[in-house]
């Protein structure tokens, strides 16, 4: 079997979807061949690689005005046309390839370009971008099978779906395994130290974790950049020296940032499809304080802390409860996370594709 991980912003940032898609495509190419094409620049990884309509940067990924907003919407902002011209630019190396499976991560403006094309392969889409309307317009393309990443997303999905689309539920994978190699390190905080991780996006909440760390004069470690950078360092410079803002690490390097903390506070709306910095948290033995709806309780089950987002209170009380736990055994919870569990589940699917 051949599998084509269609992803533009591989290589370029190393956010949820990006590390996952990695995860998978070292996976599956142990006994399958996998391409993946991408527009940043090319690492050494077991799986090929390859490079078209180079880009040195990301597009935003959330817009914040409302023209942009609207732009977005109908697909004609600036995103939205570099997802068109990679595609374009991918599509001589996918005739060339061959693929009987194409995993299409960019969207709505990808499917429809490929669905002009005359391909054999069978068009998988995760769905990543969340409940709403994104996802909704996926489904809609009616591509031949879309992964949900939670039973919540599931349930919504098949409500959604064509006929012609088939609806599975597979969550992100976890290497588990890179955080018991690891140790701490001294990040020159007072302690508690209270960790959250997440592009700077409205929708992530990260300035009312900032506000609440700030109001029980707890330390936080930031680990995350993006559109709302000005507001959140305006919001720290309240913080005196109690802060520390880290706005990139490996995923390689963040393992051990986790287990230098005391507690972990991610709070995003309801649009965060995932959420695979949980993960990361529950790997490192972390209480977590997470938003509270199903997609949150599915992932960090019945040792989480919840709390509605937009009540600081809840958050406070919430941060401070977790402060008081020490560390937490998730193995249980992690068990449906591992990438073994994932590749089997996966491959299965595309078998069924294609068969």
């Amino acid at each position: 079997m051949k599998i084509v991980f269609l992803h533009m912003t591989m290589g370029l940032v190393n956010r949820g979807s990006e590390i996952s898609t990695d995860l998978l495509a070292r996976s599956l190419s142990k006994n399958l061949e996998v391409l993946v094409i991408q527009s940043g620049p090319i690492t050494q990884k077991p799986y090929t690689v390859k490079r078209v309509y180079p880009l040195q940067s990301a597009p935003s990924p959330a817009p914040t005005t409302l023209v942009q907003k609207s732009r977005s919407r109908l697909y004609i902002d600036d995103a939205s046309l570099k997802i068109k011209q990679f595609t374009i630019a991918a599509l001589p190396s996918i005739h060339h390839f061959g693929p009987n499976i194409i995993v299409a991560t960019n969207g709505l403006p990808q499917l429809r370009i490929l669905q002009g094309q005359t391909l054999q392969a069978k068009v998988v889409v995760f769905g990543r971008a969340g409940i709403g309307y994104h996802d909704a317009d996926n489904l809609a393309a009616q591509p031949d099978l879309f992964i949900a990443l939670s039973s919540a997303a599931e349930t919504w999905a098949n409500h959604r779906k064509k006929d012609l689309t088939r609806v599975v539920m597979i969550p992100n994978p976890l290497d588990i395994a890179s955080f018991q190699k690891l140790k701490k390190i001294n990040l020159g905080l007072k302690g508690p130290i209270v960790m959250t991780v997440g592009a700077l996006s409205n929708y992530k909440n990260i300035h009312k974790v900032i506000e609440a760390t700030y109001q029980i004069q707890a330390s936080l470690l930031l680990v995350g950049d993006g559109e709302e950078h000005s507001h959140i360092s305006s919001l720290l410079s309240k913080m005196s020296n109690n802060f520390r803002w880290i706005k990139h690490l490996e995923p390689e390097e963040l393992s051990s940032y986790y287990l230098s903390v005391d507690a972990f506070c991610f709070i995003p709306g309801a649009q965060e499809a995932f959420g695979r910095v949980y993960l990361e948290a529950m790997a490192a033995g972390l209480p977590i304080v997470a938003s509270d709806d199903p997609i949150r309780r599915s992932i960090v089950g019945r040792q989480g802390i919840y709390v509605n987002p937009q009540n600081i209170s809840q958050v406070i009380r919430g941060i401070n409860l977790a402060l008081t736990k020490g560390k937490i055994n998730y193995a249980k919870e992690l068990v449906p996370y591992q990438p073994e569990t994932i590749l089997a589940q996966l491959t299965k699917e595309f078998h069924a594709l294609i068969e």
